[in-house]
């Protein structure tokens, strides 16, 4: 089975993407992203009788995921699939990957390393 790769962001962050075998999905409203990811991760495919994740990965661009609570993203990541992976978009880094990659390399290490 070959899983998909998404990405998901304003129309011209990753229209380029699609020329790489990446689904697009676009969006420009961080309020709706959450819904968007949930969508996302519930879409299955069929492979010799069992349901399986569609996506392995989905890239988001980082001023998307501001609009997701904690709450929510600990719900989106609980599961190894998809993984759901920030990315600064054509404007730049908002510093939100970074900030989320200390917070997972703290948990497991026991302290920031990365400053």
């Amino acid at each position: 089975m070959d899983y998909k790769i998404a990405i998901m962001g304003s129309r011209e962050a990753i229209l380029g993407f699609k020329a790489l075998g990446l689904e697009p999905v676009y969006s420009n409203d961080p309020t709706k992203t959450a819904e968007m990811l949930f969508s996302i991760k519930k879409e299955k495919v069929e492979v010799n009788g069992e349901s399986k994740n569609k996506y392995a990965i989905v890239f988001v661009m980082e001023d998307l995921m501001e609009g997701i609570t904690s709450e929510d993203y600990k719900k989106l990541t609980s599961d190894p699939l998809p993984a759901i992976i920030p990315l600064p978009s054509h404007l730049g880094s908002t510093g939100y990957g970074l900030k989320k990659l200390k917070l997972i390399v703290e948990k497991a290490v026991g302290m920031d390393i990365l400053n």
